[in-house]
């Protein structure tokens, strides 16, 4: 009776083990035509760009299909940009840090702010995961992230400073208050886009600080670090506005800088040098 147990559990072992050893080389196969046919579907739900899908497409694959995943140049992205430039008007610029799924909300209509995931290719990249490997004419979905600048996160670099050296104008940012450090300066926005804003093409930069509450205001800390590293002759303004009365406003369709300005009665402050 012991010897049977014994072979039983010995069994199950090796079932377990059988498991444990299979996803990884599954994860390894490569997905080529579920990459491609996931950009294409993005790209086509831009009417504009239908007829140019393909080509973006073969150019996107250019930059990383054969080549190692890791220490990914960010320039490499670049020719994608020149092919595709933004066409939104730069004065609606809205950066974000940490807001991403209520940014999503309050710029889904596109009416008057547009962030980076309504553009073009930063929509279709959006939630993707994707690189190649050298002697390999593939895409990988998975394990393609274990190096810090990888396929991924240089494109989202790219991006980045090519989305902040097209604004103009009034820049805004929607950072969170409920965190220790609503500006990041190791975030996209504080690493890239902060750094790529330049006067006299940006005059201003409006901080639209998220809170829980009508109690907090924008002297945190951290926007005077902001306030340092951004251009000193921008000026840098600060709304804040609880996240019930931006859900409110998208939901009343009243997306501009209304909704936190002289409609509702909401605490302002001006940052300074």
């Amino acid at each position: 009776m012991g010897l049977k147990t014994n072979l039983a559990i010995a069994a199950g072992l090796l079932l377990l083990a059988v498991v444990v050893v299979v996803p990884p080389a599954t994860l390894l196969s490569p997905r080529t035509s579920q990459f491609r046919a996931t950009f294409r579907q993005k790209c086509q739900a831009f009417p504009e760009t239908r007829e140019r899908c393909e080509q973006l497409l073969s150019m996107f694959e250019e930059a990383y299909v054969g080549q190692d995943p890791c220490n990914f140049p960010d320039e490499t992205y670049h020719p994608l940009f020149v092919e595709s430039p933004f066409t939104h008007s730069c004065d609606k610029t809205m950066f974000w840090s940490d807001t991403k799924d209520l940014v999503h909300q309050f710029c889904k209509g596109r009416n008057h702010f547009i962030s980076l995931e309504n553009t073009l290719l930063g929509n279709i990249m959006d939630g993707l995961t994707w690189c190649g490997k050298k002697s390999s004419k593939d895409t990988f979905f998975y394990l393609c992230e274990k190096c810090d600048i990888n396929t991924v996160s240089s494109f989202w670099v790219r991006a980045s400073a090519e989305f902040a050296d097209y604004a103009c104008g009034n820049a805004s940012v929607l950072l969170n208050a409920a965190i220790s450090k609503p500006f990041d300066p190791t975030s996209y926005f504080g690493a890239v886009e902060v750094r790529k804003l330049a006067f006299p093409r940006v005059q201003s930069l409006t901080v639209i600080l998220v809170i829980k509450n009508d109690n907090a205001d924008c002297s945190h800390e951290s926007l005077q670090v902001l306030r340092d590293i951004l251009d000193p002759s921008i000026t840098l303004h600060c709304r804040s506005v609880t996240e019930s009365k931006i859900l409110e406003c998208v939901e009343s369709g009243i997306t501009t800088d209304a909704c936190w300005t002289q409609n509702y009665n909401l605490s302002r402050n001006i940052l300074t040098t």
